[in-house]
């Protein structure tokens, strides 16, 4: 009875003094664990989307500078109006007027827009629009008014066509448009960030 006893209070002694508090201590430690193991899971997960972002945001990048070439810089719009001179030589239209309107504002462009009347046949028009259409920039042409001309078909104007210019054909009608090309607000452009 008396070794019972002595066995009993052993256990007691060794149960309340070393195996609760270790017990306790690798409780502790295991919820340490748990959460330093939740907190790598995190930043794995991160670290993955992370990579995930650099290559989205790389490739809305080379998106948004293939878009940004579409809208020229102020300082080409000379050039934008030496492209519509040439379109027009080409296709044997003649320009009559270029009057520059103000620069319109929208979200995050501007909107550069010209007045334009000119003359030539239906056909030349349509293949001048063809050209305007193949800019290596965007425009839009709005606001067109097409008049016929009146062409007298008599004996005396036979004979002054005759007079003209060989291989000049008769202008047949005038059209009025607006032709708009648009550009990046400086304050608008997206700088590059280093990641």
């Amino acid at each position: 009875m008396i070794g019972a006893l002595a066995l009993f209070i052993v256990v007691y002694f060794w149960y309340s003094r070393v195996y609760s508090h270790y017990n306790a201590e690798i409780s502790i430690k295991n919820q340490e664990f748990e959460t330093i193991t939740t907190n790598l899971r995190n930043v794995e997960m991160k670290a993955k989307s992370l990579d995930a972002l650099k290559l989205e945001y790389t490739d809305l990048l080379k998106r948004y500078e293939e878009i940004e070439t579409l809208l020229p810089e102020v300082k080409q719009l000379p050039s934008m109006l030496v492209q519509l001179h040439t379109a027009s030589s080409l296709t044997g239209t003649r320009i009559v007027k270029v009057l520059p309107r103000p620069v319109a504002s929208a979200e995050f462009y501007n909107v550069a827009s010209f007045e334009i009347e000119m003359t030539g046949t239906y056909h030349d028009f349509g293949s001048f629009i063809g050209y305007v259409a193949n800019f290596p920039f965007i425009a839009n042409i709005s606001g067109m008014d097409i008049k016929a001309q009146k062409i007298v078909i008599s004996k005396a104007n036979t004979e002054e066509s005759n007079q003209r210019e060989v291989g000049r054909k008769q202008e047949t009608m005038t059209a009025t448009f607006v032709l708009s090309t648009y550009f990046v607000k400086e304050e608008e452009r997206l700088a590059e960030l280093s990641l």
